[in-house]
């Protein structure tokens, strides 16, 4: 009978082992599953992510692909620093012909500032700009100096500042020498890139609310001047008041010191008619 209990016991305690010898098995593929979720999921948003780093680094380089409209993207994406009041998109001017890309309005000014950012570039330009040929650079130069003349027309308009923005392509920037820049300044043409873009427009931004600033000073200014004279002339009323108070109450008193004397006339007169 003893060895019975005990044969069950023991068959009882491997039972017990062999469920939790299982259970951990489970728990542990189940576990092993979540972290081999968790790492997929890493590994594709890791990758989503370079994707998209190589993406933005791929627009704002302009390489092969993706041509055409991005640097207007780029330009509209640093222009949204700026309050929509600032800025003017696909802007045709009533007094000349032609159609600006963006337009922001100047500081302290009437005047809106023409951003041009339609640089194409030629669709057989390798997508390697470190080995250009000679050839080629002066192509780009020649590229630019070309753009910039069909941009000149937007000087011409009342509502625009005496010169124009002219977004170029990063890579294509650093080729800009002396010489084409002097070209296209001549024609009031400043050309930028990333970086000189996402400046002008801080400093317009820091412009803007400097002027906010200072109008609400000056308005602040003219608020605290009115109140001073305006105390200064309550005060000057309040000294009235009371001189003309003091003068008031002299005269009742001598009204009243005549009307005792007059009172004491009456009263001797009839003690003597008496």
């Amino acid at each position: 009978m003893a060895d019975a209990i005990v044969v069950g016991l023991l068959i009882g305690i491997l039972v017990l082992v062999g469920g939790i010898i299982i259970y951990l098995i489970s728990s542990q593929r189940r576990e092993k599953v979540k972290v081999d979720t968790y790492t997929n999921q890493v590994a594709l948003s890791t990758q989503q992510f370079i994707q998209e780093t190589q993406r933005f680094f791929d627009l704002i380089m302009h390489k092969p692909g993706t041509r055409g409209g991005v640097g207007e993207g780029i330009v509209e994406l640093v222009l949204s620093n700026l309050p929509d009041e600032f800025v003017k998109t696909q802007y045709s001017p009533p007094d000349i012909s032609g159609r600006i890309d963006f337009m922001v309005k100047l500081p302290n000014s009437e005047f809106w500032l023409p951003i041009d950012s339609k640089f194409i570039l030629p669709e057989d330009l390798d997508s390697d700009f470190n080995s250009l040929d000679e050839r080629t650079i002066k192509d780009l130069r020649r590229e630019v100096i070309r753009r910039a003349k069909g941009i000149t027309q937007y000087i011409g308009s009342e509502e625009t500042a005496d010169f124009v923005l002219m977004y170029v392509p990063d890579f294509v920037y650093g080729l800009i020498d002396n010489e084409t820049y002097d070209a296209i300044a001549q024609m009031s043409i400043v050309p930028t890139n990333t970086s000189g873009l996402l400046s002008t427009v801080f400093m317009i931004n820091m412009q803007h609310r400097f002027v906010k600033l200072n109008k609400a000073a000056c308005e602040f200014g003219q608020i605290q001047i009115r109140l001073d004279q305006g105390t200064k002339n309550a005060l000057n009323m309040i000294r009235t008041s009371q001189k003309q108070l003091t003068d008031c109450l002299k005269n009742v008193s001598n009204a009243s010191q005549l009307l005792e004397g007059l009172n004491n006339m009456i009263e001797t007169l009839e003690i003597e008619g008496s």
